[in-house]
């Protein structure tokens, strides 16, 4: 099936042909392969409006996929979209967090921008911090998702990054809360 109509012309080069398996694999969603082009390429209906009277084998569906548009790779992520952006959240950030943060800053254990390894004292002209010393604990935290194995796919060529929901399906969170001078949280 490989050659249609004139020697060394593959029948991808039908454009009626490649419209219907572009089609056809849109429909079927995020995940598509190879095999779909040879499952569609069964049909008696569409080898019959084609002229042709077998499908194709996996191999050249493949290759048929990058004639299509589409490349074995990570699809193109935008950043996540978890309600960090919502108007309330900003403004919460903008009126109240930061400016309470500002005031805590001349408490707190500073380094080094190019040098995390170098404490930079704020304060007082000894250095040390006056008043009592605020600590803050990071909260470090990874999500696991069921899906996340599930990296590489067709990917179409026109296929641009969109903002990411925070994963599909069931999830698993770890979170701890770490801090440079005490290491990791733990309980006594």
């Amino acid at each position: 099936m490989h050659h249609f109509r004139k020697a060394n012309v593959s029948c991808i080069e039908d454009k009626s042909l490649a419209a219907d398996i572009k089609t056809d694999l849109q429909s079927l969603g995020k995940y598509i392969q190879g095999q779909d082009i040879v499952d569609y390429l069964k049909d008696p209906d569409i080898q019959m409006k084609h002229g042709f009277t077998k499908s194709t084998s996996l191999a050249i569906a493949q290759q048929w996929m990058e004639n299509l548009g589409y490349h074995w790779r990570k699809e193109p992520k935008g950043q996540y979209s978890d309600g960090h952006e919502c108007k309330d959240v900003v403004k919460y950030i903008q009126t109240v967090f930061l400016p309470a943060w500002t005031n805590f800053e001349s408490k707190m254990q500073n380094w080094l921008v190019d040098n995390l390894c170098t404490r930079v004292d704020r304060g007082g002209s000894s250095g040390e911090l006056e008043g009592r010393k605020v600590v803050v604990w990071f909260h470090d935290e990874s999500m696991f998702y069921v899906n996340d194995h599930r990296k590489l796919h067709w990917v179409h060529c026109f296929e641009e990054a969109v903002p990411q929901p925070k994963g599909e399906g069931a999830s698993l969170m770890v979170a701890h809360f770490v801090l440079a001078d005490y290491g990791w949280l733990m309980a006594e």
